[in-house]
């Protein structure tokens, strides 16, 4: 089945409805409604055949999970002294302990499944909770989600872990909790390393960069961008071997695969309209709307990686995502108050075509399998 031909009518539909009495309550049974349905797609997904049509490991989640419940809880911190102390090269071993903590509340891979995809719509329904002011906005996150994010997210697992773990670093800093989105972030990067890259923008944020800065690294990045389209693997192969990850600096050492150039265009052509639609003097004026341009230059300089080795889109997803932020706040700034619905309904019915002009994501769920 092409589950987006159920999901973006759904989404649009009931952003429709509640439009018609757009109040702060009905935005958050909005998000709640939303979430509850997207969080069940990704859950209740089949393991097999979203990781042999889309390459996910959403099978070897199935067997990690199960491996994990039977494991002995000593081993277990035997093998977590060992990867921390520099001896055993093991892999995310944050993950695995999640999912024998996990194991105590269910033996049933679906509902850990849930347990897991929470971590990350929790916070993520937070923030757009927090920071939306009216339904298009939300209906637009939404769409912007299933066209862009789902297929990469929906394999659950280790990086949505580490994604959900980074937003709640995030959402601390903002509070300013600095203590606890240090120990948040640090959860999120035993669940997937490459969450270490998330450590950029908490910097940023925590030392406050000025606007004016940010706009100037947002133009350099563009700038770079033509040498980072050109040089993909040997930059993948620098950042893999200044951290010491041979496992990572090896997805740069191939030949150039092409990647998504759709998926490279898309993203680049939205971070220039934002870096065109936003100003200084906007920056100046929002602290929120701030903390999330720090994303625009890191977006815009690691998303060519893709060109490379399609993997690389574990490296641009932490800072892309936060495009759900981004794109309505250069819109407003760009547009008159008029005007904004209009911009809103093209921007939706764009990224709508966009998504569905290939099919839309063919979709099981487990019991049809």
């Amino acid at each position: 089945m092409h589950i987006n031909f159920f999901l973006i009518p759904f989404v649009i539909v009931l952003g429709i409805l509640f439009s018609n009495n757009d109040t702060k309550k009905n935005r958050l049974w909005y998000i709640i409604l939303c979430s509850i349905v997207l969080v069940f797609v990704a859950a209740m997904r089949s393991p097999e055949w979203m990781s042999t049509t889309y390459n996910l490991d959403t099978d070897v989640y199935k067997d990690l999970f199960k491996v994990s419940i039977d494991m002995k809880w000593g081993e277990l911190w035997s093998m977590v002294l060992l990867k921390y102390s520099g001896v055993s090269d093991e892999g995310d071993i944050g993950f695995l302990v999640l999912n024998k903590f996990l194991g105590w509340l269910t033996k049933d891979f679906y509902i850990f499944s849930i347990l897991i995809d929470l971590l990350f719509f929790v916070p993520f329904g937070i923030l757009l909770y927090r920071y939306s002011t009216r339904i298009s906005q939300l209906v637009f996150a939404y769409i912007f989600y299933i066209a862009l994010l789902q297929v990469f997210l929906i394999g659950g697992g280790r990086q949505i872990s580490a994604i959900g773990f980074d937003m709640m670093a995030l959402i601390s800093l903002m509070d300013k909790k600095t203590i606890r989105a240090i120990i948040l972030f640090l959860l999120g990067v035993t669940m997937h390393l490459s969450s270490f890259l998330f450590a950029l923008p908490l910097l940023m944020i925590w030392y406050q960069t000025k606007p004016a800065t940010l706009k100037k690294m947002h133009l350099v990045s563009f700038l770079l961008f033509p040498i980072v389209l050109m040089f993909p693997n040997q930059i993948i192969v620098f950042m893999g071997e200044s951290v010491g990850m041979e496992r990572y600096a090896r997805y740069g050492e191939g030949g150039i695969q092409g990647g998504i150039g759709t998926f490279i265009i898309l993203i680049e052509l939205l971070s220039l309209f934002c870096l065109i639609a936003i100003k200084k003097k906007d920056l100046q004026s929002s602290y929120m709307d701030c903390v999330f341009y720090v994303m625009a230059p890191l977006l815009t300089f690691f998303a060519p990686l893709i060109r490379a080795n399609g993997s690389m889109i574990r490296i641009s997803l932490y800072y892309h995502i936060y495009l759900i932020f981004l794109v309505p706040f250069a819109i407003d700034c760009m547009f008159k108050k008029e005007n904004r619905s209009t911009v809103y309904v093209v921007a939706i019915a764009t990224l709508s075509l966009l998504t569905v002009m290939g099919g839309g994501m063919v979709y099981y769920f487990h019991w049809q399998l």
